[in-house]
């Protein structure tokens, strides 16, 4: 299994994503999850975990040789703001899109500053191609000293590695696909990104969106096989639900809090908060919104919060850790998920399981598995204003909601998600 991100170390939902189906799997498959930087806390029960930066580079294990898609390592534009991809998050023209960038030519590190590389704080950053590249070179040839039946990998920034493995040793290869370049950058996203998740999409035996909703994507905009796409939705832990719960605390503030978490970007829809805010604060002024997470929306919201005259009803936080997001969850009220492209979205479920109500747009994978939840458009800011009035002024439906979606959870689990993996292994294994 070829990963990027792993706990603790985290900055989104992949890596979580990442370690519930592996710790799943490797219950039932003899797993190596192989990720750039490992951390000294990160485990992986039954399985074994390794971490590219552990590797000692100056014993060489591995000859250095081109292999197949050493050319998407040229890429003339990259983009000047990074987010947790390198992509632009705005939905722009492609004259606009170039204005934006920055020109470069990346480079394959040398075999001496692959430690470096592998160690470096930010897994992303403005290198993240470079990075790309010397994974997929490691990786190649490390495989040369494994037994291995099936290559399974996540996101376009392992794909390159597994088209390689797939070439170099006749293997199957499946794509598991948690969130696209047309989610992050919208229509316009014809990027070397999109070429790889494209070009490893057509490769792959069978490509696994994380819901229906990617799936459709994927047909629409890369017109891959629909034979070969299979959506496995994400799960989540259940062991730590009833903990949870029974932490579930009352706040003292008389103020109701609306709870949005993640990347403040175009995908996640954050221009749409301070118009709902706007909206609902006409309702009812008892109200604060709270914001968890950073990203290149993050000024442009605070700006036109002042315009709009309701900064005084935004809390921003910044990005949160793993603690302190169950914390502040626990002292909401409500989780809103205006998100205009979600593929999944895994906090919603974890809102769920801290007995929260939900308030999400259709355009979100996770009302799949949680029909219940109040959903509208993303654009539909009316509505989403109304919704939220209503879960925190109605408390008979706040509470059937909750009953509802708890109901609901009970079947969403890792282990349901490699049951459903388990069954196209053993078809490729035939």
């Amino acid at each position: 299994m070829l990963g990027w991100e792993y706990p603790p170390k985290l900055t989104g939902g992949l890596g979580q994503a990442c370690y519930g189906i592996a710790s799943a799997l490797a219950e039932v498959v003899d797993l190596t999850l192989i990720i750039p930087k490992k951390d000294p806390a990160s485990i992986l029960p039954g399985g074994k975990i390794i971490g590219l930066n552990e590797l000692n580079f100056e014993d060489s294990f591995f000859i250095e040789k081109e292999f197949k898609y050493e050319s998407f390592a040229k890429v003339k534009y990259i983009p000047a703001y990074f987010d947790i991809y390198p992509i632009s998050n705005t939905n722009i023209s492609k004259v606009e899109y170039e204005e934006r960038c920055i020109e470069i030519e990346t480079k394959i590190p040398q075999k001496s500053k692959y430690k470096e590389v592998f160690n470096e704080e930010n897994i992303y950053g403005i290198n993240t191609m470079e990075k790309v590249m010397a994974y997929t070179k490691v990786v190649v040839e490390f495989a040369e000293s494994m037994d291995f039946d099936i290559i399974h990998a996540h996101d376009w920034i392992t794909f390159l590695a597994a088209m390689e493995l797939k070439h170099k040793f006749n293997k199957p290869f499946v794509a598991h696909i948690h969130s696209l370049e047309i989610d992050r950058v919208g229509e316009f996203a014809k990027s070397k990104i999109f070429e790889i998740e494209k070009s490893a999409m057509e490769a792959a035996n069978y490509v696994f969106p994380v819901s229906f909703y990617t799936r459709d994507c994927i047909l629409k905009y890369y017109n891959v096989d629909i034979e070969k796409i299979f959506p496995i939705h994400n799960g989540i832990d259940h062991k730590v639900i009833f903990k949870r719960r029974n932490k579930k605390k009352k706040s003292q503030s008389k103020e109701k809090k609306i709870l949005f978490l993640g990347r403040l970007t175009r995908q996640k829809g954050a221009s749409f908060l301070v118009e709902t805010a706007v909206q609902l604060l006409q309702k009812s002024e008892n109200i604060k919104f709270i914001i968890a997470g950073n990203g290149d929306r993050l000024r442009e919201i605070m700006q036109y919060a002042i315009q709009r005259g309701v900064k005084s009803y935004f809390e921003f936080h910044g990005f949160l850790d793993k603690k302190k997001v169950q914390e502040i969850m626990l002292e909401s009220d409500v989780y809103f998920m205006p998100s205009i492209s979600e593929p999944f979205g895994l906090a919603a479920l974890e809102a769920v399981s801290h007995d929260l109500p939900v308030v999400a747009s259709h355009q979100a994978g996770v009302t799949e598995v949680l029909p219940d939840i109040l959903k509208a458009n993303f654009w539909d800011t009316g509505k989403f204003a109304n919704y939220l009035y209503a879960l925190l002024n109605y408390k008979g439906l706040k509470k059937d909601l909750i009953k509802l979606n708890s109901k609901n959870i009970s079947n969403i689990t890792w282990t349901k998600s490699a049951e459903d993996i388990f069954f196209y292994y053993n078809k490729l294994a035939r």
